[in-house]
């Protein structure tokens, strides 16, 4: 019984480290390698191709068929399918969606790399602390990897930094992107509510970062 216990909670650690997010200044992307996905066009159809989210960018990446890193123009796709992951344009970067009660209300979040923690600990490529503090590293200084073979830049994927992501979470409402913060979220219902959210947020003790938590504020937002 404790062998299976042990076994069990290993399995749970290594689908934990799988979920979290391997990105280096060398690799600053969401996924360890492309993915097979679907990109659904703007027209409704779909298209099949390895992808792979640029975590700074906010953009689509994909492998043409010679190899080559390419970016999907933001105009010609209206959400991509990687396995059981959905990604959603909003607020002009590709974010994760959790659905809500129809297409137009979704939970909607961000990972983006930290470049403050970056540029704390030292900058990238190895360069000394006190020199990244007079050199800031920005998200410009971070490789775009458009028109690169992909094979090469994998077999140097991991010899940056390693980037420390952090998450930002909205609630979308009729394509409006809300910050999932209780300030901001109170600014956008109006104070004429102020007292109805007050006790809706205790009642429910929403979590600000889990999505299933903010997906309870569309209840509040269809009283």
């Amino acid at each position: 019984m404790k062998r299976i216990l042990f076994l069990m909670a290993c399995c749970a650690v290594a689908l934990t480290a799988r979920a979290q997010i391997q990105a280096y200044t060398t690799w600053p992307y969401y996924y360890t390698d492309f993915q097979d996905g679907v990109m659904i066009l703007s027209n409704g159809q779909q298209k099949k191709m390895p992808i792979n989210i640029h975590l700074l960018k906010g953009d689509l990446h994909f492998i043409d068929d010679k190899g080559i890193i390419q970016m999907a123009p933001a105009g010609q796709f209206a959400a991509v399918q990687i396995g059981n992951d959905t990604f959603r344009r909003v607020g002009g970067y590709l974010m994760k969606v959790t659905p809500g009660p129809d297409e137009k209300h979704f939970i909607a979040v961000r990972s983006i790399a930290d470049l403050s923690v970056l540029n704390e600990t030292g900058g990238a490529y190895g360069t000394p602390a006190t020199t990244a503090s007079t050199q800031r590293i920005t998200s410009v200084d971070l490789p775009g990897f458009v028109n690169t073979n992909h094979m090469e830049q994998m077999q140097h994927r991991e010899t940056g930094k390693k980037l420390t992501i952090k998450n930002e979470y909205y609630v979308v409402v009729n394509g409006n992107a809300i910050k999932a913060t209780k300030k901001d979220f109170a600014a956008a219902v109006g104070p004429e509510k102020a007292a109805e959210l007050k006790a809706f947020l205790k009642k429910n003790k929403i979590n600000w970062k889990d999505e299933q938590s903010l997906l309870k504020l569309f209840d509040f937002l269809a009283e």
